[in-house]
């Protein structure tokens, strides 16, 4: 029975859907994201290439994943990330898996485990969907991006919805238009 949850769970991965167990903070098999994405089989995008931080994820492998119930009271002012954040004991697995199958084989330490619909716009903390191994470590361009796109969903600038959807498709664009990438 177990084996049919972890199956089905990894079936909505693959849609682009966010899992029953992610939504409530449950994770996902790392397992199951290993078999989803062979070696080499994801492919992260140079968006700019005379920007060496503007790296999206492939939307195939990590298309973003929200978490379904976050409100924007709980998300504003400020979002309280800490306690649903994932510890590094799942994240630091889970990138080591994910940059195998994105092809990578630098040192891990030259990469964030990434939440490409970040916790503070509602993004499924713990769901390899919304996981990737961004290049460059933490602290980057992207995280602007995030803090910028967060204000401005927060002084009703910018509808959650559309800033979820706009990080996880073009993150690049989206810092574009709020001002905070060239």
């Amino acid at each position: 029975m177990r084996w049919r949850t972890v199956l089905a769970a990894a079936g909505l991965v693959v849609a682009g859907c966010t899992s029953p167990s992610a939504a409530h903070g449950q994770p996902l098999g790392i397992g199951a994201a290993r078999s989803l994405q062979p070696v080499g089989s994801c492919q992260a995008r140079h968006v700019n290439i005379a920007d060496p931080q503007a790296w999206e994820p492939d939307p195939r492998c990590t298309p973003g994943a929200t978490d379904g119930g976050l409100t924007l009271s709980q998300l504003c002012p400020v979002a309280h990330t800490k306690q649903i954040r994932p510890p590094a004991s799942y994240t630091g697995e889970l990138k080591r898996e994910q940059m195998r199958a994105y092809g990578e084989t630098g040192s891990p330490r030259g990469y964030e485990e990434d939440h490409l619909i970040p916790l503070d716009l509602g993004g499924a903390p713990w769901d390899p969907a919304n996981l990737w191994p961004e290049p460059h470590p933490s602290p980057n361009e992207k995280d602007g991006v995030e803090a910028a796109a967060h204000d401005a969903v927060c002084a009703g600038e910018l509808s959650l919805r559309d800033a979820q959807r706009r990080i996880a498709t073009d993150w690049y664009g989206l810092g574009r238009d709020l001002g905070v990438v060239n």
